[in-house]
């Protein structure tokens, strides 16, 4: 399991570092696509709830670290959206390009909600920019499920690497 975790750990740093550093710096992008999200939601469904909090949380501390955000914004809704979606690891068999597409929108959605909410715990983040009902807010929808399927295909190469083995889990996970 540790292997799993910091090898998806890794990912997600290569992820964050993509993000912030080279897309965030491209001007005709009104928004920058959530990779990191787009990752943690991969693993929470193929490793459970367990990989799903521990690599949200983390892709969380990345980008708090490099954003400026205060500390613990983003590890509080990864990490919840990471537990969601580790519920479904066992029912939902992820591939192809719907399932991608679907759990990612779904994922967005919980993300903007899930920072609304706790923007009213920290009143330094100005609300106005996280919206659902805004151009940025669409864009970074589309660009994220479109990119959701390549996504999911690329880390399905490192799948035997990234999977996390049912013997190596506790039992209540």
């Amino acid at each position: 399991m540790f292997k799993s975790i910091a090898f998806s750990s890794f990912i997600l740093l290569c992820m964050t570092v993509i993000e912030s550093s080279i897309l965030s710096n491209i001007t005709f992008l009104p928004v920058v696509p959530d990779l990191v999200l787009i990752c943690s939601v991969y693993f929470a469904m193929t490793n459970g709830k367990l990989a799903g909090e521990i690599t949200g949380f983390t892709g969380g501390l990345f980008l708090d670290f490099i954003s400026g955000v205060p500390m613990g914004f983003n590890c509080i809704f990864r990490t919840l959206t990471g537990y969601i979606f580790g519920i479904f690891s066992k029912t939902i068999i992820v591939s192809g390009i719907i399932v991608p597409i679907i759990t990612v929108g779904i994922a967005t959605i919980l993300k903007t909600v899930l920072a609304l909410f706790i923007t009213l715990f920290y009143p330094n983040i100005h609300v106005n920019s996280i919206s659902i009902v805004s151009y940025s807010f669409l864009y970074e929808f589309a660009v994220n499920i479109i990119l959701a399927p390549v996504t999911f295909r690329f880390l399905g190469f490192f799948k035997n690497t990234l999977t996390v083995e049912n013997k190596d889990l506790p039992d209540n996970a």
